[in-house]
Formats: structure tokens, C-alpha cells, sequence
């Protein structure tokens, strides 16, 4: 009989996570909003103790029933974690700019009553922002000429740098910004994040594209564009910081970017290293141009991607661990969250629900927690952001945004996921490596990217993009040899319940029930029975 056959079998008892609309939480508002300052301002430099997460939105209530301040102030005085946010428009946009925000962002009914409410309260605060190259003199022009349909030449790293620290200082005098820094001039923690979606021109428009064979000439041509991008950010978030008026917001900005970070694409197809400034040592340069990234989870519109194949937010989120660790030596505070989305966008052609309903399959709030959830489980980030257009609101996209909250409430309020969040070694699985091998380079070839547990629920390997995996599994471990305890994950998109086997490497082969909203199960080791994570609802 093979080794493999002869290990421990266990029977996990399913914890099916209950996503309802409306879900409060046990806790006092008063200690939840303890809850969400600490976890907001904690340091990620601790490996023992990682903070906890929080909620958050794109979408910034433009419509009276969208996740504008109101309702995120109504969330947390039901008992939500979230970390609140304004939209800011575009301070003096140029005539004909096709993207800003509406006034209503800038009237007072739209801040005021929350502002007071997060001063009062001592809670932190974030804006999300339309990119801020927009206010470069060659981007303005671009738009005061043409107007909405204007599409300025790609942003060069050889651009002189004075005019980026210029657009920074801009934006720190957006008269809103001022007034707001006069209600509440002492916030703990101020996050601006930027779409950070300006075009930029290619390594291949800059002659400078990978080869496998690069030679010491690209590699320096190579780093210099990173570098020049670099310094370019930094002098925008520098004019930013220091044209804040009030002394507490200059010290407690973080300036976050939209994938500033490393493609999720990597080694998926051969094409990916044409966008990618990789050089030995430095994956990206973004990661070193900002204070922290906002990297997408999302099921895309564009794409045939889906939760339940090998080419899905979960399989390719597992690129981002390793970069996560290179940026962090260099950076230990470096701000790490995920932007989910699933997708929709109704009345279009390209709506995923479509992609859905064309293999006979709905994508339900459920499915969705449960794919967030696998998210959160697989990077621990500080924020689940979910993207939302402005146009869209609660009516129609409510339930799914509590699908978030509530995954993100559980962390807070069960003793073991809380526990194993902070302080659990997430496993990785030595067998078969990443199915994304695409033009790697060799030293992101021998980093782990491979989490998923062996399962058998799904098909032998080798896998193509479009291979289903019916179950997709993590493991968190705690303690050491003899007394160690796991945590299982385990998500089944296609099925209410999927009985599978997972094999823990270094650990036990376990049975569970894999459910679509997602299943977590405690094992022990050196035990037979298994306890159950949580309670229904909670």
C-alpha cells in the first residue's frame, strides 16, 4: 500500500458561513470601534500578531441609495468593521476633463455629519481618487482639448519630475480637503488611494523588453525606467504630503495605488513580461514607488475567467504572496490590501453574469463570500475593497457587499479564526508547483506560489486554464510538532456541499464537506475528532 493511503483519515465537520443581508455583529458599536481604530493602526511588522481586516468600497455613494459616508456610518453603528471613505473629486479640473467626480462628493450634506462622527470617535479615514496624473500639464491639455474622448499620449518616465511634485501639492489644496482637515485635524491614519490608471508607456515602447537572455545593458536600461517611475511617484506623493495644511494628516498619509504591485498574470501567458519591468532583486518597481497597494481579486468583464477553472482570482491572487514578502523587507509598514470584484455590470454585453448563466451556473452573494473569503484567507490583506461604479447602489448590489462584511466580522468575532488570522503559517504545497510557468524568469520560477491543497475532488495534473476544480483549499497551521492545529479553508463554487479528501503536507489527509459560501473545519493533531469553527450566523 503507498505511504500516501496509509495516513490518518479525518472527518471534518462543515462550518457553512451565512451571509444574510443585514448581518449585525455580537460586539458593542462601542468595541467595535475600538476594534476597527487597532486594527486600522496596527504595524504589519509583527509576523505573530497581523492585523485584522477591515471593509471598504470603491463606489462612493453618488446615488442617495449607493455605499456612500451615511451608510457607512449607519454600518458601523450597526457593528461593522469598516474603515470609512470619501470620494474627492478633481481639484479645478481642466475644461472638458471627462472623469470627475460629481459635486455632490464636494457638498457638505455628502461629508460633514460622517467627518464629525469619525472626530468624535478618533477613527481613521481614506479617499479613493481618480488617477492624479490627470492634472500634468500634458494629460490637462490632453482633455481641455479634446474633452471626454481624449486620449493623452502614454505618461513617460523621462517627463521632467518638478511638474508631478506640482500636481501632488494640487491635489493637497482641493478645497474640500481643507475643510475636512479643519473638522477633524487629527486623524490617526489618512489613506489616499488612487485609481492609478493613467497609460504609461511599455517596456517595448521604451526598447527596453525582457528577454530571457538579457544582457547587462537592458538590465541597467531596464532598471533606470523603474527607477525614473519611482521617482516620479514619490515626488507626487511628496507635494501631496506636504501641501496637507493640517500637521497630523502630513504625518499620517499613506498613499496607496490600484495594482501597484506585480501583474496577478504573471507566467499565465507568454506575453505578460511585455508590461512587466522585472530585473534581478526588484520584481516591479511599483512596489517601491507608493506606500502600499490596493492588488485586484477580481472576476473580469473582459475575460473568460470564472471561480471555478484554473485561470481565477484564487489561483492567480497566489502570485502576489512572494512579492508581498520582497516588498515587505524593504518596506515592512508597506500597505497591502485586495479589491474584489465579480464582474457585473448590468445592461452591458460584457456583463459576467452572462459568462454565468451560459454554462447553466448563478453567481449568488453566497458564492461570492465564498470566493472572497478565499481571498482574504490566502493573503491576510488590511482592507477587503470591493469596486462598485458610482452609478451602481445597494439595491441592486447590496446583498454582495454584505457578503464582505460579514466574512470580515467573523475574523473578528470567533476566537480560533481570530487567532490563526494573526498569528497561523499559511502551507504550502511542495506537489506540482503553480500551473502559471509562462516566461519566468528564473528567480520568480523558484519562488513558492503554490498554496492550494491536493484534493480529491479534483482532476490529476497537468491542468489547462480552463480545467474545473471543484474545490479550492488552504491550510493555516499553529503550534509545533506535537501539538499542532490547522485551520482548513475550503471552497466549492459548483456545489452547496463537495465531499473531498485534502492532504495537508507535513500534516494529516483529512475529509470535508467543501461548500459554496465556504467551510472552515479545526484539525488537531494527534486527534480523531474535529471541532467546528464558529457558529451558523454569526
Amino acid at each position: 500500500m503507498p505511504a500516501r493511503s496509509c495516513r490518518r483519515i479525518v472527518r471534518c465537520a462543515p462550518f457553512i458561513l451565512l451571509l444574510a443581508a443585514g448581518h449585525a455583529t455580537c460586539a458593542p458599536v462601542e468595541q467595535v470601534i475600538e476594534d476597527i481604530r487597532a486594527a486600522a493602526l496596527a504595524r504589519d511588522d509583527d509576523p505573530a500578531s497581523r492585523p485584522l481586516p477591515l471593509a471598504a468600497s470603491w463606489n462612493m455613494g453618488n446615488v442617495s441609495t449607493g455605499f456612500g459616508p451615511s451608510y457607512q456610518i449607519e454600518q458601523i453603528d450597526r457593528g461593522q468593521y469598516l474603515l470609512p471613505w470619501f470620494g474627492l473629486s478633481v481639484p479645478q479640473p481642466p475644461a472638458g476633463e471627462g472623469f470627475n467626480y460629481p459635486q455632490s462628493t464636494d457638498a457638505p450634506h455628502y461629508y460633514e455629519a460622517a467627518i464629525r462622527y469619525l472626530a468624535e470617535h478618533h477613527l481613521p479615514l481614506s479617499f479613493v481618487c481618480t488617477q492624479w496624473e490627470v492634472l500634468l500639464p500634458q494629460v490637462a491639455a490632453a482633455y481641455a482639448r479634446d474633452g471626454p474622448s481624449a486620449k493623452p499620449a502614454p505618461l513617460s518616465p523621462f517627463d521632467p519630475v518638478t511638474p508631478w511634485a506640482g500636481v501632488g501639492r494640487r491635489w493637497a489644496l482641493q478645497p474640500t480637503l481643507r475643510k475636512l482637515e479643519q473638522l477633524y485635524p487629527d486623524p490617526p491614519l489618512v489613506l489616499f488611494i488612487s485609481n492609478n490608471e493613467q497609460p504609461k508607456q511599455t517596456p517595448g515602447e521604451l526598447q527596453a523588453s525582457w528577454r530571457a537572455d538579457a544582457n547587462p545593458s537592458l538590465l541597467a536600461r531596464r532598471r533606470a525606467i523603474g527607477d525614473a517611475w519611482i521617482e516620479r511617484y514619490r515626488a507626487l506623493q511628496r507635494g501631496f504630503r506636504d501641501g496637507l495644511e493640517a500637521p497630523q494628516w502630513r504625518a499620517h498619509a499613506v498613499f496607496v495605488g490600484y495594482d501597484a504591485f506585480v501583474t496577478p498574470a504573471m507566467g499565465r501567458w507568454g506575453g505578460w513580461p511585455e508590461y512587466s519591468l522585472y530585473v534581478p532583486g526588484r520584481t516591479e518597481p511599483w512596489l517601491y514607488a507608493w506606500d502600499g497597494a490596493s492588488v485586484s481579486y477580481y472576476l473580469h468583464d473582459w475575460a473568460p475567467d470564472g471561480d471555478f477553472i484554473v485561470w481565477s482570482p484564487q489561483i492567480e491572487a497566489m502570485n502576489y504572496l512572494p512579492v508581498l514578502a520582497e516588498v515587505r523587507r524593504a518596506q515592512p509598514q508597506f500597505w497591502f490590501e485586495i479589491s474584489t470584484w465579480d464582474g457585473q455590470l448590468p445592461g452591458q454585453p460584457t456583463d459576467k453574469r452572462r459568462f454565468y448563466a451560459e454554462r447553466h451556473q448563478q453567481f449568488t452573494p453566497l458564492r461570492y463570500g465564498g470566493l472572497v473569503q478565499f481571498g482574504m484567507w490566502l493573503l491576510r490583506p488590511r482592507i477587503v475593497r470591493e469596486f462598485r461604479n458610482p452609478e451602481d447602489d445597494r439595491i441592486r448590489f447590496g446583498a454582495f457587499f454584505n457578503a464582505i462584511l460579514g466574512a470580515v466580522a467573523r475574523v473578528h468575532e470567533d476566537a480560533t479564526l481570530r487567532s490563526f488570522w494573526r498569528s497561523g503559517r499559511l502551507i504550502e504545497n511542495p506537489v506540482d508547483g503553480h500551473p502559471y510557468q509562462e516566461a519566468l524568469p528564473p528567480e520568480l520560477a523558484a519562488r513558492a506560489r503554490w498554496f492550494l491543497l491536493d484534493s480529491s475532488a479534483n482532476p490529476p495534473r497537468p491542468w489547462s486554464l480552463t480545467t474545473t476544480l471543484p474545490v479550492y483549499a488552504l491550510a493555516l497551521v499553529r503550534g509545533e510538532r506535537p501539538h499542532r492545529e490547522w485551520l482548513l479553508y475550503a471552497f466549492a463554487p459548483l456545489d452547496v456541499e463537495r465531499d473531498s479528501e485534502l492532504t495537508i503536507p507535513g500534516g494529516p489527509r483529512v475529509r470535508v464537506t467543501a461548500t459554496t459560501a465556504g467551510s472552515f473545519a479545526l484539525v488537531r493533531e494527534g486527534e480523531s475528532a474535529t471541532v467546528p469553527v464558529g457558529a451558523a450566523g454569526s
